[in-house]
């Protein structure tokens, strides 16, 4: 009972963050870690909101916070750096953009030594190497990936130490691993277990937890991320994804409530975010898995309401669902 009455407490807060608007989030929304760099008072204070959106997947705000720190610094290599992973999702099979990040990373400057001569520490330059990895590697996006994860163990083997480069190089590994056949879940393991240590440190980081979740999304490791799911969607309830992302790990362990409600306040951040010609993706997924766990509940009424946003988001998107 006790347990029971903890998952439906944390329902509340994520349906009272719920009534925020998405776009005013602050740090609190997103989550709390610690990423130094060289850029100006001003211009980081975006920089982390940035990356706190993009440890949840939120492309669109981690994009706005990123530019947001260019204007106010245009030098400032880590911003644009931010910014080249905020047009693709790195764990699906395909790309959204391409060449959206090399496009990014041209306005810092036309080549890689001059791009590196704005980094001005080893630690800055080997995270802005990575998103040239990630960028210009010769091959298919598939091959970036791995490009992006290698420059990412390079970097963590420098600043074993560093929580960030932690954090970039589990994901990393996890989009990587997407290219690596057969080694794939020998890799998401290693992912997993840089997250569990970073979950350990530090709860509220929103890449712990997120990372986790997506090492471990399968039955057979479902058990190890419960823990994270539970934590995850009240640690970032600005981000759409963030909401969602927990119920990956729900659905394993047939928590139908939880998969229902916390897909409609997936759906709902995702809808206040959406502008004519945004990609749906966020509105898509929760509407797949809200489904489904309304459908498990037998709650039909609520399985018609889905179908409605599903048929809602077709007609606004009808090129892009």
């Amino acid at each position: 009972m006790k347990f029971y009455f903890l998952r439906k407490l944390q329902l509340v807060m994520i349906i009272i963050a719920s009534s925020l608007a998405v776009q005013a989030a602050d740090l609190e929304n997103i989550g709390n870690f610690d990423f130094p760099t060289s850029g100006s008072p001003e211009a980081q204070q975006h920089f982390i909101l940035g990356v706190g959106y993009l440890h949840s997947f939120g492309w669109k705000q981690a994009r706005d916070e990123f530019r947001k720190a260019q204007e106010i610094e245009p030098d400032f290599a880590m911003a644009y750096w931010g910014e080249a992973f905020s047009y693709n999702h790195p764990l699906i099979g395909v790309e959204w953009e391409p060449g959206a990040s090399a496009k990014v990373l041209i306005k810092l400057a036309s080549s890689t030594e001059e791009r590196l001569a704005k980094a001005p520490t080893e630690r800055e330059k080997g995270f802005l190497r990575a998103a040239e990895a990630y960028a210009f590697s010769d091959g298919d996006f598939l091959a970036r990936r791995t490009a992006w994860m290698q420059a990412m163990k390079m970097l963590y083997d420098a600043f074993p130490e560093d929580r960030e480069v932690a954090a970039f190089y589990a994901v990393s590994l996890l989009s990587g691993a997407t290219a690596a056949g057969e080694q794939r879940q020998r890799i998401n393991n290693l992912a997993g277990s840089i997250a569990l240590e970073l979950f350990r440190e530090n709860e509220n980081h929103p890449g712990a937890s997120h990372y986790i979740i997506h090492s471990f999304d399968d039955p057979e490791h479902a058990p190890i991320a419960l823990a994270a799911a539970l934590k995850y969607a009240t640690i970032a309830p600005a981000v759409a994804h963030a909401r969602h992302m927990p119920t990956h790990i729900f659905i394993q362990h047939g928590m139908w409530q939880e998969v229902a409600d916390y897909n409609i306040s997936a759906f709902q951040a995702a809808e206040d975010l959406w502008r004519p010609g945004d990609r749906p993706n966020d509105m898509n997924h929760a509407v797949d898995w809200g489904q489904y766990g309304h459908l498990q509940l037998a709650d039909y009424d609520y399985v018609r309401q889905w179908i409605a946003k599903a048929e809602k988001v077709l007609a606004q998107n009808p090129e892009n669902s």
